[in-house]
């Protein structure tokens, strides 16, 4: 019953939902009534030489008498009167058929062949008067059906094939808007939780801001307080003299007052020369300037796809020079328009503008290895040296060594061995990465306490920070690989890089932003070979940025967005576009 229903639903116009009548079937191989079609294409689209298909929308060709030269669907046609035959019990199949196959234009002769040439079946008077031989070519109406169920068998396969791969895509299409969904649903809680974060920052600089202010006018009230009883002071005594020097005018004898006169003419005498205490101005001065940013707060904004980025320019040569380096090995921004390099044979830090500046110089002891810096007012910038076991703490306001702290506890530094090999920095520590002993350290920026101990499956020769989910990156060197890795040190990523098909060479500097992982590969060997990758941070290849590149081991953003690349003898910077 069901196939029955299902059968007759099929046999339904879809423009008028009753059943076919005088199907016209359209280059899509759908059909429609030919009164329901004319309709359609009088109101909507007369005149036009093409029709759409009020389903599909794909166009069909009209030929010169428009609906009416529309191919008939007479397959359509017979299922639809051979339903019916079965609901009426009137008339069998084959009367159908053979109505069907009757020509119209020569007295109802049988239609026994098909003109290839029209494309479409004719009788025996056809083939003498309308479509005669050569200009058209006809054979017999079941060698053509043969010969034509044929040709759309062979069609099939290719049909069955761009079935799957519709089908492949309808899949990968699902899957994307299904990750889209959930990176919709992670970036709006990422969002709120800055958010609130935001909100908490604001709300605990609001708290000290007023405190302070309820604090100075504290002390500043006890000033006017005290200002204004010397005053009161003051007034009441002259006020005094006054009244008592009057009083003694009037009432007293002249013995009396010429007695009186010589102290009252002194007291008035010395107040007259009182001048009343004046008051700061300047206390009273209170006023609030709006700042451009409150502590680390940037709520930041959305990529709804990949940008570009290109290089903007290059500063630095070969040597020992202002403006010189000799293998940049690192580079880090240590405040607004400036950055740090580690140039590692001149053993030296340089500090330079973003556009290239010439700003001071750092000497170390030995050739440096990495450099990062904290955004606080202690300005401290962190370093450290080939074989040194002590990360170096450095004052950037004037370039002096601080302190410096170990990655072990003190009584262990001489017992142990260890292979200090990069720095990162997190909201709230450094991190320090150690090759030999396959860990990262977690410090106190502020003493270098050892916080933590992390085991790491990968060598920390580079490390980066995913402030937005707290992940850290290590970027493995000449393992081919790079771990995206939890707080604890799990590892829920692995990236293996490659080159036009090829494992990488080395995996290098590393760094993140809100749009993902930026990786710095090379092939080895001599020569260019090293490019700058871009991953989400899922660890998904987005773009290669950056080609043609000497030796790129650090890399870092600006604090105005750029992306800095210390590449042996050169600082190539690079901005979006």
């Amino acid at each position: 019953m069901a196939t029955a229903l299902k059968t007759i639903s099929s046999l339904e116009c879809d423009i008028c939902a009753d059943r076919y009548k005088q199907p016209k079937i359209l280059d899509c191989q759908h059909s429609f009534c030919k009164d329901c079609l004319e309709q359609y294409y009088t109101s909507r689209h007369g005149g036009q030489p093409k029709i759409p298909c009020p389903l599909c929308r794909r166009e069909t060709v009209l030929p010169k008498r428009r609906i009416q030269g529309l191919k008939t669907n007479f397959h359509l046609m017979g299922i639809v009167e051979e339903v019916s035959l079965q609901e009426k019990v009137a008339r069998s199949v084959e009367q159908t058929s053979s109505d069907q196959s009757k020509c119209q234009k020569h007295n109802g002769e049988v239609k026994w062949f098909y003109c290839e040439t029209c494309e479409e079946l004719i009788c025996r008077a056809c083939t003498v008067i309308d479509h005669c031989k050569p200009e058209h070519h006809y054979i017999d109406s079941g060698e053509a059906s043969r010969k034509y169920k044929q040709s759309l068998k062979e069609m099939f396969p290719n049909v069955t094939t761009g079935i799957k791969i519709l089908q492949k895509a309808l899949a990968t299409s699902s899957q994307a808007k299904q990750k889209f969904t959930q990176n919709v649903t992670k970036t709006v809680k990422a969002v709120k939780d800055k958010a609130d974060k935001m909100r908490a920052e604001i709300t605990t600089q609001e708290t000290k801001m007023i405190e302070e202010i309820k604090q100075l006018q504290q002390k500043r009230n006890k000033t006017y307080d005290e200002h204004q009883s010397t005053l009161t002071m003051m007034l009441e005594s002259k006020k005094h003299s006054l009244g008592t020097s009057q009083d003694i005018i009037t009432t007293a004898s002249d013995s009396d007052f010429l007695s009186l006169y010589p102290i009252i003419s002194k007291d008035l005498k010395s107040l007259k020369s009182q001048n009343p205490p004046q008051i700061d101005p300047k206390l009273s001065y209170l006023s609030f300037t709006l700042g451009q940013r409150i502590g680390d707060i940037n709520l930041g904004k959305l990529e709804v796809e990949a940008v570009k980025w290109e290089m903007c320019r290059e500063f630095g040569k070969e040597g020992s020079g202002p403006g010189k380096f000799h293998g940049a090995r690192d580079v880090t921004a240590t405040q607004p328009g400036e950055i740090a390099v580690a140039d590692y044979y001149n053993n030296r830090v340089v500090i330079c503008s973003n556009e290239g500046q010439h700003k001071g110089t750092i000497p170390v002891q030995s050739k440096f290895l990495s450099c990062t810096s904290i955004h606080n007012p202690e300005q401290r910038l962190f370093v450290l040296e080939v074989g040194s076991k002590y990360v170096k703490v450095f004052n950037m306001k004037d370039n002096t060594l601080v302190t410096q702290f170990p990655t072990v506890p003190k009584h262990q530094v001489n017992k142990t061995k260890m292979n200090l090999s990069r720095l990162a920095v997190t909201k709230d520590s450094i991190l320090v990465g150690n090759t030999y002993k396959m860990v990262w350290t977690e410090h106190k920026p502020t003493d270098g306490e050892i916080l933590r101990t992390i085991p790491v499956q990968t060598p920390p020769y580079y490390l980066a920070v995913d402030d937005k989910t707290d992940r850290v990156v290590v970027s493995g060197g000449d393992t081919k690989k790079v771990d995206i890795a939890d707080s604890k040190g799990r590892t829920n990523v692995t990236i293996r890089p490659t080159i036009n098909g090829e494992p990488v060479g080395y995996c290098m500097g590393v760094c993140c932003d809100s749009s993902g992982i930026f990786l710095a590969v090379d092939q080895g060997g001599l020569g260019t070979n090293g490019h700058i990758h871009h991953y989400d941070l899922d660890g998904k290849f987005l773009d290669c940025l950056a080609q043609g590149l000497r030796a790129p081991c650090g890399i870092t953003f600006t604090s105005n967005g750029e992306l800095a690349v210390a590449d042996n003898f050169s600082i190539k910077m690079y901005h979006k576009v």
